[in-house]
């Protein structure tokens, strides 16, 4: 009971932000999709935003936290006819998070994480010059894309920061880089068929958390 009240008394806001880089390191990869074409896809790396943003709770040596990334294509031209085209998709997950020492400011950490994730997708296009026919297979081709991108995963990996404190000596900014193995299972949609694939790869970021 002690134990709890004390960790309870710990507890705060932890957010922070995490800058990814370009790119993608695929250990594992199904060879019956290949790349999705819509730049946008777990596939084909770009769902792997810059910037990722993260908010949680974190008490004594573990937090929880939820995180959201957005990827988004949009395109527009106009001539005779307008021609709009989106493509992308939000990222979504929830991270467990254990610190192998307490955080005390002035002194590098070190943590692991697992977590799970999914892929909101969306795909849109139109012509205000085609006919119903031609907008209806335009937005099967969409449904495919959205196929595509959308999916489930899952994450571990590591972490290293160093907490600096704030003016009264307690944690308040901490900056580190983790990596991270990630799995993620998605639909490969073609003309004559659809098939599940496992996509495993890596990532590495740089982040910027702050606790209150």
């Amino acid at each position: 009971m002690l134990l709890l009240l004390a960790t309870t008394a710990q507890a705060g806001f932890l957010g922070g932000v995490a800058w990814v880089p370009a790119g993608i390191g695929a250990l594992s990869f199904s060879e019956s999709g290949g790349f999705s074409g819509t730049l946008s896809s777990e596939w084909d790396g770009w769902m792997r935003p810059p910037l990722t943003a993260s908010a949680g709770w974190v008490g004594g040596q573990t937090a929880l936290l939820g995180n959201v990334a957005v990827v988004e294509i949009i395109s527009e031209s106009a001539s005779d006819e307008v021609h709009t085209f989106n493509v992308g998709g939000i990222r979504l997950g929830g991270d467990w998070r254990h610190y192998l020492w307490a955080r005390t400011p002035g002194k590098v950490n070190v943590w692991g994480t697992a977590g799970v994730f999914g892929i909101v997708p969306n795909s849109a296009e139109a012509d205000s010059g085609w006919t119903v026919a031609e907008q209806q297979e335009s937005d099967k081709d969409s449904s495919d894309r959205r196929a595509q991108i959308g999916g489930l995963g899952a994450q571990g990996g590591v972490a290293a920061e160093y907490l600096f404190a704030d003016g009264e000596g307690t944690p308040a900014v901490a900056l580190g880089a983790r990596w991270v193995v990630r799995g993620f299972g998605g639909l490969d949609v073609e003309e004559t068929q659809t098939d599940f694939s496992m996509l495993i790869s890596t990532e590495a970021a740089l982040f910027i958390e702050f606790t209150r």
